[in-house]
């Protein structure tokens, strides 16, 4: 037992040192939409289509969606599994999260500024069922905690736990690697807290009582993420990574770690500089292989985003741009701007279309028609209103400056990364390059496109045609007048939004998942995360767990947040936002996605009325904590002993 419990501290080290072997990097930004909003997604599922798949819960909606592979989550997200199926989640720092059978779990928030501090907050609330966490920080400003009914477990760097939710109320933590820390107690002046290290394990029971416990070597649960672990290693192959990349964020440094290798390779482009080539390129299949061509469009949070069935998707459709080489295929260019989709749009004769967007994209050609680029207001699919046979006849060869005009707007901004890249092909389009004509004219040519009515279809990929197959078909020509329109593209986005949501409202979910035969006792209903603690001077506390999580008139006082302890010091309350993803205090008007950066809520020199109209108030989830005492990462001294600290340490509040 000794051995075997060796070798799987071993595979954790392993598995846990390689992917925390990149340096303190800068996150993302957002190209459009929130700023600075974080998200993270389905990693590994195994789907069956049986009922039994696990799901999601988006907030504000009372039916689920599959938790496919690359699914984006983000913060009001609640995953749920069912009894005989589990899932892993990704965010894009490289923290993995698994979820064991019957388990419900709610992405609060992630990296929500603190309003007291410069701590940033990622809450993660168990309702159900049990985790595995390997956990590498955003940054040194991060607090990660898995919150429970009775408990809030902080996890420090590089650490990796297995945290229960029993059906007694208890709240189980085991620490494989690292170190995690436990606040606990009955009420808002009763708190308590331990440091739990290497191999150690506490319980906190439904009374509000820890004990140290004997570490549990093997169970059903551990043992799938050793062999999950194995599989990861193998993943892990330290792929070559050139250093101008190194300094990309975490996420893109993730992704060549994991994927680099397997799926591709690193090379030297002579515009683009380093790219990434997936060996796709060479072989598919189904057939020629093209980005934005296998997967499907899915809404989340106001922007259409791309679910790529490609495993290694994730980084590469969403943090960065594909470029097409004549000689090499398809290259994608990372970036450290995030968009849902780098990704144009059309409509032609009654079909939505769309293709990656380009370093081209940030300028227009008047006179290349048949490249696929006119003049505004006519669209890039300009070239494709005459028969595929006149393409190569009618492309313009040479490109004068004078013709190069720069966009006026753009719907996606230039990330600084690319901008050297797009400098040295905006040149060489002037020159004539016939490399970069050659990228320019197909482009538009590997775009994909699917009629208006199947856009929302769970089958959409089955019904996806390319540009050219589509002309060469006997729909080329416009179905009626009105149809074959040229439109603004972002008209064109705007309205492919609207068809999707209109496409999937409720009748089309429930025919999706919820007619499927479902033999899971615990998916009979959306998990509940309202009203679960309750103020003990005024409501009786539940003894187990199975309600949910704090309502606005609940008091969450086991947090981390040292918003918490200010807040009790003035006497208000902070609640958590999860569609704003922040940190608010209704009470004086304050939201911290909201609040400049000097304004700060501060118990030791600033009175309660001095807050008034600072910011806004955010809108509520739900969840709110209260201005009970807590614990800070600062803090030394006794405390209050709430249980048992045999193999712990103990630290103030």
């Amino acid at each position: 037992m000794k051995q075997k419990g060796t070798q799987v501290m071993i595979s954790i080290a392993l598995a846990i040192g390689v992917l925390c072997v990149q340096p303190a990097l800068a996150k993302y930004k957002m190209a459009n939409g929130t700023k600075d909003f974080y998200f993270g997604h389905i990693s590994y599922v195994e789907i069956k289509n049986d009922g039994n798949d696990p799901v999601v819960y988006r907030e504000g909606q009372t039916l689920p969606e599959v938790a496919i592979l690359n699914l984006p989550l983000g913060p009001g997200d609640i995953i749920q599994t069912s009894d005989t199926r589990r899932c892993e989640i990704q965010f894009d720092n490289g923290t993995i999260v698994r979820l064991d059978f019957a388990t419900e779990l709610k992405i609060e928030t992630i990296l929500a500024q603190s309003l007291s501090s410069g701590k940033k907050i990622s809450n993660l609330l168990l309702a159900k069922g049990q985790v595995y966490i390997m956990h590498k920080r955003y940054d040194s400003k991060e607090i990660f905690q898995v919150m429970t009914p009775h408990a809030a477990v902080k996890l420090d760097h590089n650490s990796v736990a297995v945290i229960k939710l029993t059906s007694e109320g208890e709240t189980d933590v085991q620490v494989e690697t690292g170190t995690a820390r436990l606040l606990f107690g009955p009420d808002q002046s009763l708190i308590s807290q331990v440091k739990i290290n290497r191999r150690e394990r506490y319980i906190v029971s439904a009374d509000d009582q820890a004990e140290g416990a004997a570490f549990v070597e093997s169970s059903d649960f551990i043992s799938w993420n050793v062999s999950i672990n194995k599989n990861f290693l193998a993943l892990h192959e330290g792929s070559f990574l050139p250093e101008p990349l190194q300094k990309l964020p975490p996420a893109v440094f993730y992704f060549a770690q994991k994927f680099g290798n397997r799926y591709g390779e690193w090379i030297w482009h002579s515009l683009y500089g380093y790219v990434w080539r997936p060996y796709y390129n060479d072989y598919y299949p189904w057939g020629t292989w093209q980005p934005l061509f296998y997967g499907r469009w899915s809404v989340y949070r106001g922007q259409l985003f791309w679910i790529p069935e490609e495993p290694w998707g994730w980084v590469p459709y969403h943090l960065g741009i594909w470029m097409w080489d004549a000689k090499k295929g398809w290259l994608w260019l990372p970036g450290s701007l995030f968009a849902p989709a780098w990704a144009v749009w059309d409509f032609y004769s009654g079909y939505y279309l769309w293709r990656p967007w380009s370093l081209f994209d940030w300028y227009w050609v008047p006179s290349m028609h048949l490249a696929g680029y006119g003049s505004p207001p006519y669209s890039w699919l300009t070239s494709y209103a005459v028969p595929s046979e006149t393409f190569s006849g009618q492309v313009v060869r040479s490109i004068r400056k004078s013709q190069l005009k720069k966009k006026e707007t753009t719907t996606l901004p230039l990330p600084k990364d690319l901008k050297k890249s797009y400098q040295a092909t905006i040149a060489a389009l002037e020159r004539g390059n016939e490399n970069v004509l050659a990228s320019l004219r197909e482009i538009p040519r590997q775009a994909a496109m699917i009629k208006k009515g199947d856009l929302a279809s769970p089958r959409m990929q089955e019904k996806v045609v390319g540009v050219e197959k589509f002309f060469r078909g006997p729909e080329a020509e416009p179905s009626s007048p009105k149809d074959s329109i040229r439109r603004n593209p972002h008209s064109v986005f705007s309205e492919a939004l609207r068809a999707l949501q209109s496409g999937r409202a409720a009748s089309e979910l429930r025919a999706r998942v919820l007619s499927l035969p479902d033999h899971s006792e615990s998916r009979k209903s959306k998990p509940s995360f309202e009203g679960f603690y309750r103020d003990p001077k005024t409501t009786a506390r539940p003894e187990t767990a199975g309600a949910s999580f704090p309502g606005s008139d609940s008091v969450r006082f086991r947090d981390w947040n040292p918003d918490v302890r200010t807040a009790q010091t003035l006497g208000v309350k902070v609640s958590y936002s999860s569609r704003a993803n922040a940190v608010t205090c209704p009470e004086l008007g304050l939201s911290s996605n909201t609040m400049g950066p000097r304004v700060r809520l501060s118990g030791d020199s600033v009175g309660r009325g001095s807050w008034g109209g600072q910011g806004g108030s955010g809108e509520s989830s739900g969840t709110s904590s209260s201005g009970g005492s807590t614990a800070s990462a600062a803090s030394s001294g006794p405390t209050h002993s709430g249980g048992s600290r045999e193999g712990g340490h103990k630290e103030k509040n």
